[in-house]
Parts: structure tokens; sequence; C-alpha cells
């Protein structure tokens, strides 16, 4: 069995283009295996069989499309990151819903974008939702929250009223009206990372993604008018008319900002850099790399040269969960 076990984390490796001697080393009371069934909802032997047969996953309600990356040229004169001097990079993107129904409602407010942006010798990778406000500090906490939140509306109460990370989460959600096309939504990336800039400094920052049409939600009205199957139809519709465009941005820290808690959001005020532009037409869409894109992961740590991980440890798990939850559905 720890053969076979092996042998799918080389494949899959080779799949995601990570390294078996350098995926991240974790260490933490709670187990990557743990951290997925709680995702999951498969807390013992009998349900995660069970989650095995029918390839459980998390954003099981999705689909890929394709497009192309502009990056912005004056982004040279604040950071040394030579991915960014390329004029324009492939890009294959997954959208989707949170959770683990592949039959889930449209009319909910989340949206999810991950994004592979595979230029000439590095990648970068990006997985992405339209809360700035994350759940979770730490990974005692995105078990607890996790395995609660399956225990429905019992669970939800007590995460409200011994969790205030759990608490603020739910709190932002309930503002968040949906949106009327995964184009309309701004994207956040929650975790850190460090950049390193032209004179040698280190600077943790933030991705985000800005959409070129603006937000634009829906009504109450607006939305019970709607199928529960929408999004997936109006943005292929859409972008055989024009891409749908978001302009990627880097939010910089100051001295003093929590880079390691996800959690903790910074002030509008820091200063943001424009990265460049992220355009989807589905012009890739008959390509190998977006017909397979459910097939393999987003590794939000495939990172090119002058880009790091933060010490975050809700980034720095979600590889090896990516990993784990992935070897179950082979």
């Amino acid at each position: 069995m720890r053969t076979n076990r092996l042998s799918l984390l080389i494949k899959t490796c080779l799949l995601t283009g990570l390294s078996v001697l350098t995926s991240p080393v974790f260490a933490a009371d709670i187990s990557i295996s743990e951290l997925v069934d709680a995702v999951n909802g498969t807390p013992d032997t009998a349900s995660r069989e069970a989650g095995k047969k029918v390839k459980l996953r998390n954003h099981a309600k999705g689909f890929c499309t394709s497009g192309s990356f502009i990056p912005n040229p004056k982004l040279q004169q604040s950071l040394a990151i030579p991915f960014f001097e390329q004029a324009e990079i492939p890009v294959t993107a997954r959208f989707s819903l949170g959770g683990t129904n592949p039959h889930s409602s449209d009319r909910g407010a989340g949206r999810f974008m991950s994004l592979k942006i595979d230029g000439d010798k590095e990648s970068l990778n990006f997985v992405t939702t339209n809360s700035p406000v994350f759940f979770a500090s730490n990974l005692e906490e995105f078990f607890t929250f996790q395995t609660k939140v399956k225990q429905g509306a019992e669970g939800k109460q007590w995460l409200m009223d011994n969790q205030p990370n759990a608490r603020a989460f739910f709190d932002y959600i309930k503002t968040l009206p949906p949106s009327v096309s995964f184009a309309n939504s701004r994207y956040f990336g929650v975790n850190s990372f460090l950049f390193t800039a032209n004179n040698g400094d280190i600077m943790p920052g933030r991705w985000s993604f800005e959409p070129v049409d603006g937000v634009i939600n829906l009504s109450q009205t607006q939305l019970e008018k709607l199928p529960t199957d929408f999004l997936k139809a109006e943005l292929l519709t859409r972008i055989k008319q024009q891409p749908a465009a978001w302009d990627l941005y880097i939010q910089l820290a100051l001295p003093g900002d929590e880079v390691n808690d996800p959690t903790v959001l910074w002030p509008d005020t820091r200063q943001r850099l424009l990265v460049g532009q992220v355009l989807i037409d589905g012009s890739r869409d008959n390509e190998t790399a977006t017909m397979q894109c459910d097939k393999g992961i987003f590794n939000p740590v495939l990172l090119p040269k002058g880009i790091t991980p933060s010490a975050d440890p809700i980034l720095n798990a979600r590889t090896p969960a990516y990993i784990d939850s992935f070897i179950r559905r082979l």
C-alpha cells in the first residue's frame, strides 16, 4: 500500500509540476489527510472509501476555459521577476463554486477562479475566491471550521459562538450579493507571498483581481428569475463576443502588517502594483491543457523566480492537501 501511494505521489508530482524532494515539509497537530477528510466530509473509513468511488473533491461544480495574460511592462521598474517580462502568456482557467456537491445552485454568492499561467520556462498558478475575508488563521481552526459546517445549522452556530474568525467570515458573506457573472466578480488570493524588488528587498504582498467590466451584482428579483445553472453558460456565451478581463494587482504590506495570517485584512490604503491583465476568451479551449484541466491541480506555490511563499500555514498546507485529494480521485 505504501509503495502504491508513493508511486501515485510521484505521478502526481509529474502532472502538477511539483518535486517529491521539495514539496513543503509540514508540521502540525492536524495531518494533511485529516484536513482533506474535513473538507470532503469523510471522517471515517467507510465514508472515505465511498468518496474515492465518486471522486469526491472540493469545488466539484466548475468548468475550464482559456485565454492569455498580458504583463504590465512598467512592473519591471519595481520588481525583479523575469516571468513578467514576457509579452503574452497562455492561461488555463477554472471557474467554480465551493463545496463537494457538483449540483450546487449558482444562486449563492460564492465564486472561485483558479488560473495556470504557463510561460516559456516557468509557471504561475492562482487559487482565488471572491471573499477577501478568510475563516481560519491556522490549521486547527481550518479543520474545526470544515468539520463543524458539515454539521449544519448547529455546527455553524457553534462556530459563530466560539471562533471569532469564522464569525467574521459568516458576517461578511451575509453582505456579499451574488454577481451576475464570474466575469463581474473580484477575486482575492487571501494568502501572502514574498516578492523580490529591483533593489533586492523582499516585499510581502497579496494577489487581487479586479474585473475590467466592474462588479455587477444581482438583485433578489433578478436572482429568482434565473435557473440554478446560469454561470457557466453566461460566461462561455459572453467570451464569444468579447473577452472577460481582470486587472491583476499585488497589494503590498507595510512593516507591522500581519503577513502569515490570512484572516487579517490590510487597509485599502496599502500600495498596489499593477501586474498585468488576464483575458479569458476561450481561444485555447481545444488544447489538451484546457480539456484536461479538471484532471490536475492548481498549485499556488508553483512560483517563478522572484516570488516565494510566506510562512502562512494555510498557504503551505494547500499543495500537499491538493495532492492528497488528487490521489484519492485517481
